[in-house]
C-alpha cells in the first residue's frame, strides 16, 4: 500500500480499534501503555483522522454551478490532496506526513426541476506487499479491500443565462471495510453553497460548506472508554477553482479548498449538458 494513501490510513485505524496488539502502518497501539491509552491518546488519533477524512471527502464535489440538463452527464476522475497541519504531524496516525490524498471515480446526471444526483467512489485491496511483489502478483487476499462510496444532490438555485450561476447541495460518504476490520462505522455528511461564472471555454467557481464527521464505535471495542462511543468532528471549508474546456466534452478542473486541513483538487472528465 502507498505510504500517502488516505485509505491506508482509515485501514489503519480500523486495525488500531479492533485489535490494539495490532501492527499498523500508521497507529502504533501495541506501543502505548494502558495508561496512555486511558489518559486518551488514542482519541487524539481520531480527532485528527476524523479531521483529515472530512478535508479529503468533503472537497472535490464540483467544478461548476452549472446545472446538467435531463440526462446530461458528467463522469471522470478526481483527486484530492491535503496538507497537514503543524500540530497534527506528531501523532503516530500521520507519521510526520506533510500531505495524504485519495482519488475518486466521480459521476452526476442531470434530473428534472435542476436537480443532480452525483456519486463517488473508491476501492483498494487489503492484499499484503508481499502478496503484489509475487510473480503472478496477488490482487488481494482473502481479507478483500475497503471501499468509500459517496452520494448527494445537486440544486440549480439560480440557472439564468449570462450572469453568475448558484448551486446547493448535499452529499454524503461511508466507509466500508471487511468483516474481520468491523469496528464500526465512518460517515461524512456534507453541505456546500457554489457560485460560478463562465467565460467562453473558462469557467470560475467558488463555494462554502460544511463536513460533519462522525465515527460510531462497536460496543465490543476492546478498548476502555472506545466501545459504543460516538466522536464527531465538524468543519467549515472555503473553496476557489477555475475547470477549463480544452476540446469539445472535455473538462479539466482544479480548486483550492482552506479549512483546518487545506488542501486542493484536481479532476478531469466527460461533460455532456
Amino acid at each position: 500500500m502507498h505510504k500517502g494513501l488516505f485509505v491506508t490510513t482509515i485501514v489503519a485505524i480500523c486495525l488500531g480499534l479492533a485489535a490494539p496488539a495490532a501492527q499498523a502502518q500508521y497507529f502504533k497501539f501495541d506501543n502505548l501503555s494502558q495508561e496512555d491509552i486511558v489518559d486518551g491518546v488514542p482519541q487524539l488519533e481520531v480527532e485528527a483522522i476524523l479531521k483529515l477524512f472530512g478535508s479529503l471527502v468533503g472537497s472535490g464535489h464540483y467544478h461548476t454551478a452549472d446545472m446538467h440538463s435531463i440526462g446530461g452527464f458528467d463522469i471522470g476522475l478526481r483527486g484530492v490532496i491535503a496538507n497537514v497541519p503543524d500540530e497534527f504531524k506528531g501523532l503516530p496516525v500521520l507519521i510526520d506526513e506533510d500531505r495524504v490524498g485519495l482519488a475518486f471515480l466521480h459521476g452526476s446526471i442531470g434530473l428534472p426541476a435542476n436537480f443532480e444526483l452525483t456519486g463517488r467512489f473508491f476501492y483498494l485491496p487489503l492484499g499484503a506487499d508481499a502478496d503484489m511483489n509475487l510473480s503472478p502478483p496477488r490482487a488481494a487476499d482473502s481479507r478483500g479491500g475497503v471501499t468509500l462510496i459517496g452520494g448527494g444532490l445537486k440544486y440549480g438555485l439560480l440557472q439564468t443565462t449570462g450572469i453568475p450561476k448558484i448551486m446547493l447541495m448535499g452529499t454524503y460518504h461511508m466507509l466500508l471495510v471487511p468483516e474481520e476490520y468491523d469496528f464500526g462505522s465512518v460517515g461524512t455528511l456534507s453541505f456546500n453553497a457554489v457560485v460560478s461564472h463562465s467565460f467562453a471555454i473558462l469557467s470560475a467557481f467558488a463555494g462554502v460548506g460544511i463536513d460533519i464527521t462522525t465515527l460510531k464505535v462497536n460496543e465490543n471495542v476492546p478498548i476502555p472508554g472506545f466501545g459504543g462511543e460516538r466522536f464527531t468532528e465538524n468543519a467549515l471549508h472555503y473553496t476557489v477553482g477555475a475547470s477549463v474546456t480544452p476540446f469539445p466534452l472535455i473538462r479539466v478542473n482544479g480548486a483550492l479548498n482552506f479549512g483546518e486541513f487545506n488542501s486542493f483538487d484536481l479532476g478531469i472528465g466527460i461533460s455532456l449538458r
